[in-house]
C-alpha cells in the first residue's frame, strides 16, 4: 500500500520516516514545518515574515533558508499528489493540541479538490502530552491501526472551519481543557517569560527553556516563539539585554529598570 504521511512538524516526520525506514509503517513522510496555532494565516508572504521573525539566528533555522512563501509546502504537497498518486494521505495531528487543531483544518483547505484517500490518525495524549514528539517511533506507528477514513463532506466541514479560523484577530490558537480553540493574543504568555526574569543576569537560553518546561503539556510553547516574546519584552523595556541578540546562548536579560540600556536587535 502506498501511503504518505503528513505531518505539521518536521520532528514528527522524522519520527514517521523512522518508522518506515523499520518497516512499521509503509510510504513516505512529508512535513509542511509551520506551528499553525501562530501567527498570520491569510497570506504566505506575510505568513513567511512572521517566521522568520521568531529566530535570533536568522540562517540555518527552520523557516530563515526557505522561500518567500510559507504556503510552498502545500502547493509542493499538492502537485507531488497530482503527479504520483497515493492509495492514501495519513493526516497525524495530536487530539487536543492548539497546532495540530488548526493544522488538521488547514490540510483539509489545501487538498479540498485533490482526489485523495485521506485517513486521520489522531494521537492521544501521553504522559499528560499532547504531541506528536513525545511518542517514541514503536509507540507511534500502531497508532496508524486506529486511523479513520475522512469523507469529502468531512473534509469540506474541516476545510470551513479553517476559513474562519483564519478570519479571526486572534494571533495565537491554543485548545483549552475540553479541546477547544481559543483565541488569545500573542502576548498571552509574556507574564511565564517575565516570571522566570530576574532581577540578576542570566542567561537567555536558560530562560526560555524554563518557560518552554513549565508551558502547559497541552499547548506546549515552542523555542522560537518563546524568543520573540523575549524579545518583545526587550524593545518595550520590560527586560534588559547585556549584550547584542544574534543567538540565546549570546547575551543575558534581566527584569529592566529605568536606567537599563538594551542594544538593537
Amino acid at each position: 500500500m502506498s501511503d504518505l504521511h503528513l505531518t505539521a512538524s518536521p520532528t514528527a516526520s522524522a519520527a514517521l520516516s523512522s518508522a518506515i525506514k523499520k518497516q512499521l509503517l509503509t510510504g513516505d513522510a512529508y512535513a509542511i514545518n509551520d506551528i499553525p496555532g501562530t501567527g498570520p494565516l491569510h497570506d504566505g508572504l506575510i505568513r513567511k515574515e512572521f517566521q522568520r521573525s521568531l529566530h535570533y539566528e536568522k540562517k540555518g533555522t527552520n523557516w530563515s533558508d526557505d522561500g518567500p512563501d510559507a504556503f510552498a509546502p502545500w502547493i509542493q504537497l499538492k502537485a507531488r499528489l497530482v503527479d504520483k498518486p497515493v492509495d492514501r494521505l495519513v493526516i497525524w495531528a495530536a487530539s487536543g493540541n492548539g497546532d495540530d487543531y488548526v493544522f488538521l483544518r488547514m490540510a483539509c483547505h489545501w487538498l479540498e479538490n485533490i482526489p485523495v484517500n485521506v485517513i486521520l490518525a489522531e494521537v492521544p495524549p501521553i504522559h499528560g502530552h499532547h504531541s506528536i514528539i513525545m511518542y517514541s517511533t514503536e509507540q507511534l506507528a500502531p497508532l496508524i491501526e486506529q486511523a479513520i477514513p475522512l469523507t469529502t463532506t468531512a473534509r469540506a466541514a474541516l476545510a470551513r472551519e479553517y476559513q474562519a479560523i483564519v478570519s479571526h484577530p486572534g494571533q495565537l490558537r491554543e485548545c483549552d481543557e475540553n479541546g477547544v480553540l481559543q483565541f488569545l493574543d500573542l502576548s498571552a504568555h509574556d507574564h511565564e517569560v517575565l516570571a522566570r526574569c530576574t532581577n540578576r543576569w542570566k542567561s537567555a537560553v536558560s530562560v526560555i527553556g524554563q518557560v518552554m518546561g513549565f508551558s502547559n503539556p497541552r499547548n506546549s510553547l515552542g523555542d522560537a516563539f518563546i524568543s520573540s516574546r523575549l524579545e518583545h519584552l526587550i524593545i518595550t523595556g520590560q527586560v534588559a539585554a547585556d549584550a547584542p541578540r544574534t543567538s540565546i546562548r549570546d547575551f543575558r536579560v534581566k527584569l529592566a529598570q529605568k536606567t537599563s540600556v538594551t542594544f538593537s536587535h
